[in-house]
């Protein structure tokens, strides 16, 4: 970072609320789960693991199936956050499978063009 405040003529302090602000916004993308991809040009792809979304929608699980026993209700607060959760997290599962269908296809055509110019 040194470099960079320095080539920018700028305090340490200030690229680092600068970029602080970036990372966070990225974050923010990804864990409303509204997107589970954010492609950022020069430094790649930045997504929400599978196996990650797999372990919340266990631990949410394990959360309804607690809070459910005795129903208070601050505990159907918490079911019902955790059921809300659940739904955006499925359809991030949803949108990855229809992402890795169009990339297998993608890849599929592109071999059988292959095959077919070698044929």
């Amino acid at each position: 970072m040194p470099l960079l405040a320095q080539e920018l003529q700028l305090s340490e302090k200030e690229v680092a609320s600068v970029l602080n602000v970036y990372w966070d916004k990225i974050r923010k993308l990804l864990s409303s789960l509204d997107h589970n991809r954010v492609y950022l040009k020069g430094l790649g792809t930045f997504y929400v693991k599978p196996w990650a979304v797999d372990k919340k929608m266990e631990v949410n699980h394990r959360t309804i199936d607690k809070y459910t026993e005795m129903p208070t209700p601050r505990s159907l607060m918490i079911i019902s956050q955790a059921i809300l959760d659940n739904v955006k997290l499925q359809n991030v599962k949803e949108r990855e499978a229809e992402l890795m269908k169009i990339k297998k296809r993608k890849r599929d055509e592109r071999r059988n063009q292959d095959l077919e110019g070698k044929g």
